[in-house]
């Protein structure tokens, strides 16, 4: 077996079995993994004002003693991406815009990571996500599962006023991310009344609607995760992450997990005559009932299912003990198999698009607050995007509104190896938002994008060997669902702020982008890569 087939099975979720790849390993001796340069990077992400990349790399073959964290300055990087389009290398295939597109997987001239990097601290090895906080005015805090050490390990960024690509996680004169920044392996934390550590193996992880919890699943034990973020309201202080619960009984192999969207407009389940115009949503009226609590999604590798998981944040009791509780189970029957479910996204811009229409209207919020989001998931076998949605009114017709019922109503057909689904916009024609499912396919090398409205796929991007994680420019799903103008350029000759998307090639240990933006001139491009950062780069041995 390859060792690319091997890592694409072992990080996106497969058993450890025939692979000299620990759970757990040494840190601190060795040599220290290379700060300004990519090696096996599992997950990426975007400052809110767009103007760093943070990137976590993995070390996956335990070159090092660690992985690392790192921070780029994507204000340069897009700059210098906008003027590679404009002024396109020489030698490239095709030819010159209009005629043809010259930039594109075939061309992309490498640049060197090293000409942007802005910090990098270590961490343990075997990461496998980052993601960036969001609680209300507290998105400066990035979180990774690590599987190495079993913990979320976390930092806190955009604190530096002078050095906006500062990486704090309690780091020492050795670059190494302190003991204090590693939630989950300390049953005797402050707040960890339950004196639970987190399981084996941690990989998928998703956020709260507030940001105040994160839920952690397993890709070796039956268990999944509660842990709080530390960023409860934003008002309160930030405080250290905490472990609080761990549920039991979940299929083996947890992989994909998506926090279901609740929209405050819609009324609590089986209720009525409830107010127009108040939230549903228990962690926005203070737990007062009824209403409606915080929920997940999640897939397995192991099982044709998913799981609805519910979080009961406990508010109220004398000793705050939150906890999750897996109360639905729904069998994946549109797929010829089920089993190997991978990413899940949930769209909620159904009920955005319908408001437009409302005015202001309570009523009328009312009723798009009740229209189902959609729900896409990546599935293995076979290869195929899974369809479906939840809440929404019964399939009947009849019975009462249940903002948590999933019905999964599809499939379509897609490269080998899809591993991840991620939602974000392109910039149509006319220069507005348009919501794209972007799925990326490991084993194919390429990037699916797919057209909920027109429910077919736009396009198939080839990128680099063994694609695992993407983020993008940043947006506003409002934005995206009410079709809004994307934001112009600031200045000329600069890009605008929302364009490009970023693509990881764990395999090559480089970061690639790819513009977004159909609208003219620049269409020439759209839904190419357009730039390369940082050498490709073999795993060791090959």
């Amino acid at each position: 077996m390859g060792f690319f087939s091997r890592a694409g099975q072992i990080l996106l979720g497969a058993a450890l079995v025939g692979v000299a790849a620990p759970s757990c390993y040494s840190a601190g001796g060795g040599t220290a993994p290379p700060p300004d340069s990519f090696y096996f990077p599992v997950g990426l992400a975007v400052s809110t004002d767009g103007a760093v990349l943070y990137a976590v790399n993995s070390d996956f073959d335990l070159q090092w003693n660690g992985g690392t964290l790192q921070s780029y300055d994507l204000a340069r990087l897009r700059a210098d991406a906008a003027n590679q389009i404009a002024n396109p290398p020489l030698g490239c295939p095709g030819s010159p815009p209009p005629g043809g597109t010259l930039l594109g997987q075939g061309c992309s001239p490498v640049t060197p990571s090293q000409s942007y990097i802005g910090d990098s601290v270590t961490i343990g090895a075997f990461a496998t996500d980052l993601q960036l906080s969001v609680a209300p005015n507290h998105s400066t805090r990035l979180f990774a599962p690590v599987r190495g050490d079993a913990t979320v390990t976390w930092a806190d960024v955009e604190g530096d006023p002078n050095n906006p690509l500062k990486i704090d996680c309690g780091q020492g004169a050795d670059g190494r991310c302190a003991a204090s920044h590693q939630a989950g392996n300390d049953p005797n934390q402050l707040g960890n009344t339950r004196h639970v550590t987190l399981p084996g193996e941690p990989y998928g992880m998703a956020q709260s609607e507030n940001g105040a919890y994160i839920a952690v699943t397993s890709q070796t034990t039956t268990q999944s995760s509660l842990l709080t973020t530390g960023l409860s309201t934003p008002a309160a202080p930030p405080v250290p992450p905490t472990m609080e619960f761990v549920l039991g009984g979940m299929p083996v192999g947890g992989i994909g997990i998506a926090a279901v969207p609740h929209d405050p407009d819609a009324p609590p389940p089986g209720t009525v005559g409830v107010p127009t115009g108040i939230s549903s949503r228990c962690e926005d009226v203070g737990d007062v009932p009824p209403c409606v609590r915080p929920a997940f999604l999640e897939t397995s590798r192991d099982a044709a299912e998913i799981d609805l998981l519910r979080l009961y944040d406990d508010d109220g009791s004398s000793l705050h003990r939150p906890f999750l509780q897996r109360e639905g189970v729904y069998p994946i029957t549109s797929n010829a198999v089920g089993t190997d479910s991978r990413g899940i996204v949930i769209d909620p811009t159904p009920r955005i698009a319908c408001k437009t229409q409302c005015n202001g209207d309570p009523a009328c919020n009312a009723a798009c607050g009740q229209l189902a989001a959609r729900v896409f998931f990546a599935s293995r076998t076979p290869p195929a995007l899974g369809i479906g949605e939840i809440g929404g009114p019964p399939p009947s017709g009849l019975g009462t509104y249940d903002p948590d019922r999933l019905v999964l109503t599809g499939n379509w057909p897609l490269p080998i190896g899809p591993s991840n689904v991620y939602l974000a916009p392109i910039i149509d024609p006319n220069g507005n938002f348009a919501l794209r499912v972007f799925i990326v396919c490991f084993d194919a090398s390429q990037i699916v994008v797919w057209d909920p409205d027109a429910e077919a796929v736009e396009t198939v991007i080839d990128v680099g060997a063994g694609p695992f994680a993407m983020t993008f420019d940043p947006f506003s799903m409002t934005d995206v669902g009410e079709h809004n103008p994307a934001p112009p350029p600031p200045a000329p000759n600069q890009p605008r702020p929302y364009r490009f998307a970023y693509v990881a090639s764990f395999t090559q240990s480089y970061v690639q982008m790819i513009d977004l933006d159909n609208s003219q001139p620049t269409a020439e491009t759209f839904e190419n890569v357009v730039f390369t950062l940082g050498q490709p780069t073999l795993p060791k041995g090959q």
